[in-house]
Order: C-alpha cells, then structure tokens, then sequence
C-alpha cells in the first residue's frame, strides 16, 4: 500500500525524549524497589514522598459551587483571574507596567497551551524560533506542530555567565535571514538547569532585540515564567526583571507565559495564561484577535475549577499572602535539597551548573550512554544533549548523597 492513513507532515512524528512516560517508567520501577530514586518529572513532592499540595489552594477547591466547579470557563477568563495574573505576575512592578503597555491575558490549557498558541500564530511556516542550547525540550514539539524550526545560542560563556555575544551573533543572524525573531527565553529558573538571568543581563538582551525591531524586523519575546515563584529570592525581588521591560521598543510582541500549574500544584488541571504585553495598541489588538481563535479552535477553554480556585486565591488579600507563606514553605524545602546536593557534589567534585532557583539541577556530561547507565544503578534522570537534568523537587533529603555518588560514578 502506497498510500499512509497518516497525513504525510505526521509521517516523521516520533516521540523521542517523553518527560512524562519516562516518569511514569521511575515510578513502577520505585513501586517495585523502593531504592530507585525517581529524579525525573518537574512535580513538588513533601519529605514523605507524598505530592506538595497547598492548603490553600485545596480549601478553596473544595468550597466550590456547582456553576464554579463545572460550567464553562470564560474564553477570556473571569475577571478575577486575568486581573490576578497581571497582579501576580508583575508584583511591585504592576503599576508601572499597566502605564507603560497595553496587556491583555488569555486563559490557556497550562504554560504548554500557551506556548502552543503562540509559537502556531507570531511565525511563518518554515521558518525558526531561537532558544538557547539548554531548554526544555518539549520545545520542539510544540515548535514541530507549529511547522517551525529551532535554532539555539550557547546560554553560557567561558564563566558560566549569559553568552550575551553568541546571543547577539545568533538573534542577528536568524533575524536578518528571515525577516522575523521569534525568541524564548525560559527565565528566572531554567528548565533544565535552574540558570537565573540578571536584571542587567535583561537589559541587554532587550537593547539587541530593541536594534532588530529598529531594522523594520518584528520581534516576539516569549517569556517563559512557568518556575518563577520557585526562585530563591523573596516574591517581589523575583519580579524586578520587569523592570528592564520597560525599554523594549513599541513595535515588540512581549508574551509571558504563566503557569498556575506549577505555581499552584494544580498539575493536572492545565491551567496558564498567554499574557500579552505591547507599547503598541494594534500589536495587541493583532494579539487578542489571533489568540482568541486558537483557543476556541485548538481547546475551547480552560479548566473551570481552576480557573475558579486561582481566581478567587487572586482576589482576596489575606488568602493571597496566606498562599505566599505556603511557597515560601515550599522554597524552603527546595533549598535545603539544593544546600545538601550542592555540598555532596563540592565533596565528590561533581560539577553543578549555575543554580538561582526552581526544581531541577543540571551537570554536564559527555557520556552519551548516561541514562541507561544510571538506570541501572536505580537512578532516573532526564538526559539531554551534553546535559542531565535532576528534578531535586521529588528526591528526599535522604536520597541525595547516594544520588550524587552515582551520578559522579557514570558523569
């Protein structure tokens, strides 16, 4: 038979790298041995091995009425919730920002629907997105249904600082070809290695992509926000980046990425936002009107339940600085995780990269074999090109020196 029952663009699509199923492959293997140590999926667990829920976020669920629990959710968000994103995302920096540019927030199905939607609808097909060498690589799945490609910089220099000059090279370079600059930028607390950019390096981020928007070239920024409540910094001190915004050009496309589901433990609920962000009134007028007809054609709305819990969490003060303790409980668990590996691998000289926050670390390695090698010592990791990824989010304080010697025995 000559013909495929597949379209002929599906003909190539193959899953190789499953975040999720190789979690689910750790966690029948832990089922089995209770000595497997499951460092794979971004999830927040307790010290007892039980998931990080907050009690904020499950009393307000459970007090749900029927229309909040199980209608619809507003395509456009309940007013609570997209005035609360804004809110939430640029903390102290709110007002100035709400003075400054023309926003706008439509709800999507998690970080992912966010990213879906806009690398589908800010790029030409055919064309690539920029990103740097170390992400998330469910990137390229979003990025391959969207019909576009992925080009990378080196996100590090020689000092294990941001390579602003391969970043500039790179931005250039893919902006002058095709006309179009379409860039991510996972921050603060990059997925996969936990990277944290300044404020300063923003600002010279922005005055390359400022130079390229002045050529006439339009220029998309996605912000990828989703770990930004996970940084070790206190919460408005996370936000200051914000500030370097202020100087992107009018003719920029800025859209942050919000993830109530990391933000919130409510993983399963797929919850986020595409927050849009313009000086320019038409580019954001172009933004509501493109995103709007993704999401009734791609998922219709969100989830109502969460929509709902968030919103409500947003409105009211007291439940908001009472959920702001609880992540401040969950940083603190997060720390002391990081402290101890930080401190075994120093001992065993275990090169960690750059950590400023968030549930992964990240080691560089040259072992091409490095996952099964590790999984044959009860150890399972996420590899990736040059790099692991350990997700310290669900590895238990006692789990850690023997994690860190096997690591340093395969590296």
């Amino acid at each position: 038979m000559s013909n495929h029952i597949v379209g002929t663009h599906a003909l190539h699509k193959v899953m190789e790298s499953n975040i999720l199923k190789i979690s689910q492959d750790a966690r029948a293997a832990k089922a089995i041995n209770p000595e497997v140590i499951d460092a794979t999926v971004g999830m927040l667990h307790r010290e007892d091995g039980k998931l990080f829920k907050y009690a904020t976020v499950e009393e307000q669920l459970f007090k749900l009425s029927d229309p909040e629990m199980y209608f619809y959710a507003p395509v456009n968000g309940s007013k609570e919730f997209s005035a609360g994103v804004i809110d939430w995302v640029f903390g102290s920096n709110r007002e100035t920002i709400t003075k400054t540019f023309h926003l706008s927030v439509i709800p999507t199905t998690g970080g992912s629907g966010a990213l879906s939607n806009s690398l589908y609808n800010f790029n030409d097909f055919g064309q690539s997105m920029l990103v740097p060498n170390y992400y998330w690589t469910p990137y390229e799945n979003i990025a391959e249904e969207a019909h576009i490609g992925v080009k990378t910089f080196r996100l590090y220099d020689e000092n294990y600082d941001f390579n602003i000059a391969d970043f500039t090279e790179k931005a250039n370079e893919l902006a002058f070809e095709q006309k179009r600059l379409f860039l991510i930028l996972n921050d603060p607390c990059n997925n996969p290695t936990g990277f944290c950019l300044t404020k300063e390096n923003w600002q010279a981020i922005i005055k390359v992509l400022n130079d390229i928007s002045r050529a006439d070239i339009p220029v998309i920024l996605l912000h990828d926000s989703a770990y930004i409540d996970y940084q070790m910094k206190e919460h408005n001190q996370s936000r200051d980046v914000y500030e370097a915004f202020l100087e992107l050009d009018e003719n920029i496309l800025t859209i942050i990425a919000f993830s109530g589901s990391k933000t919130f433990s409510m993983y399963g609920f797929r919850i986020g936002a595409q927050l849009g962000m313009s000086k320019s009134k038409a580019i954001i007028d172009e933004f509501n009107r493109v995103g709007d007809y993704s999401v009734r054609a791609r998922f219709s709305s969100v989830s109502r339940p969460a929509m709902s819990v968030i919103g409500k969490i947003f409105a009211n003060q007291e439940l908001k600085k009472t959920f702001i303790l609880e992540i401040e409980t969950a940083k603190d668990l997060l720390r002391k995780r990081i402290e101890l590996f930080h401190e075994i691998a120093q001992r065993e000289n275990l090169k960690m990269l750059p950590y400023g926050g968030g549930f992964f670390v990240g080691i560089e390695t040259d072992n091409q074999n490095i996952f099964k090698d590790l999984v044959q010592d009860g150890v399972f990791i996420i590899s990736m090109p040059g790099m692991i990824r350990i997700a310290l989010s669900s590895v238990k304080l006692t789990e850690i020196e023997r994690l860190v010697k096997i690591i340093k025995k395969h590296i």
